[in-house]
Parts: structure tokens; C-alpha cells; sequence
């Protein structure tokens, strides 16, 4: 399996391109639309399956529009919770952050626990609500995308609609602590981590 970091959106979120040898792949938190990655995922013959969000904030969200009229077969998958805030402007802050409105709707909507072939890669979609009612992170091999859930050091944000740190802090402890030490965590912003560091130091959990 194979990562390639951007950075994308105004406020600089981590979205990741990822393939396997097969040139199978697929697109995390489309932030903002990045003709890099484009331009990357065509020079490397990668066919792009989904689209995968992490939850609904504008800021994970605004690439998605671009990347589909490039990737017309790529499906967008997001957590059935996080329906609401995909299809409500007011409620993702996108006029918050670009300026004007956006709303979507998934493809596909996955539970708890599901699971997604992507050639031979093989996502984990756990549920890890607290920043939005409705965000997963994605455990593939011993890689989580931890959208804003987990950082670096930190946490995400709990005070936007549906957000509780009591319910983050559990989501953490009781579903993404519980992964193997050595897993890297590869977050929507800032730097990667892994669980261990994140159990042996993080001040917020």
C-alpha cells in the first residue's frame, strides 16, 4: 500500500491519496480540489474507487465536487450519521470556510464495523463520533485515518454542532486505543502519530 499526503482546503487539511500494487485506490478528505493529486493518480495509472469522508465539515469536504468530475466512477462513502450534515450548507460551516455553500450526499453510507474492498486493501470503518455525530475513522492494514477525531498531541474540536468531548474521549479510548500500539495514525491535520504515543502522552485523553 502505497500513501501520498496533500495538503488541501483553506485551512489546510490532510487529504491522502492511496493505492495498493494493483493500482487500485482511493481519495481521503478531499478538503479542497488539487489538480496535484490528479495529475499524481493519472501519471501512476491509479484507478480511483472512492472517495472517503471521514465526516462532514466543509473543510473535508469541498474537493469532492472536482475530484468526481475527474474520477466519474469513484463512489463517495461516508458514515450514515453524517448524512445530515453532508446535505445541510449551514450545518458543515462550508460557507464558513469557502464562502459559499456546499452540499452532497454519499454514494454509499456504511455502519459501524463494515468493511470495503479496495483491490487488495481491505477498509475498516469505525465509528468515532464526538467531533460530529456522525465521524468514522478507516483502518487499513496498520494505518488509521483518524479524520478529526485523533491528532497528533491532541484532539478535534467539540464545540461545532454535534460535537461532545465526552463522547469524543470515549470514541478514543474505547474504539482507537484499543488498536495495536504500532498503528500509525495519519490524521486531517497536522502530523502523523501512532497509538502508542498518543496512550503514553496525549493531554487530552
Amino acid at each position: 500500500m502505497e500513501i501520498y499526503k496533500f495538503l488541501t482546503s483553506p485551512i489546510q487539511v490532510n487529504t491522502y491519496l492511496v493505492w495498493d500494487d494493483n493500482n487500485k485506490g482511493f481519495i481521503v478528505d478531499p478538503g479542497g480540489y488539487d489538480k496535484r493529486l490528479t495529475i499524481k493518480a493519472e501519471e501512476l495509472g491509479i484507478d480511483i474507487e472512492y472517495i472517503v469522508l471521514t465526516h462532514g465539515h466543509g473543510d473535508h469536504i469541498g474537493g469532492v465536487a472536482g475530484f468526481k468530475e475527474d474520477f466519474p466512477n469513484a463512489k463517495v462513502v461516508a458514515y450514515y450519521l453524517e448524512q445530515e450534515m453532508l446535505n445541510d450548507e449551514r450545518l458543515n460551516s462550508s460557507i464558513d470556510i469557502f464562502g459559499y455553500g456546499i452540499s452532497l450526499d454519499a454514494d454509499i453510507y456504511v455502519k459501524d464495523n463494515e468493511e470495503l474492498k479496495v483491490g487488495d486493501m481491505n477498509l475498516l470503518f469505525i465509528f468515532t463520533p464526538g467531533h460530529t455525530k456522525g465521524g468514522m475513522s478507516i483502518l487499513v492494514e496498520n494505518y488509521l485515518f483518524s479524520g478529526d477525531t485523533l491528532f497528533r498531541q491532541s484532539i478535534g474540536r467539540t464545540d461545532f454542532y454535534g460535537g461532545s468531548f465526552e463522547v469524543l474521549a470515549k470514541s478514543i479510548r474505547e474504539r482507537l486505543y484499543t488498536l495495536p500500539d504500532e498503528t500509525v495514525v495519519l490524521p486531517g491535520h497536522m502530523d502523523e502519530t501512532t497509538i502508542g504515543l498518543e496512550k503514553r502522552g496525549n493531554p487530552f485523553v
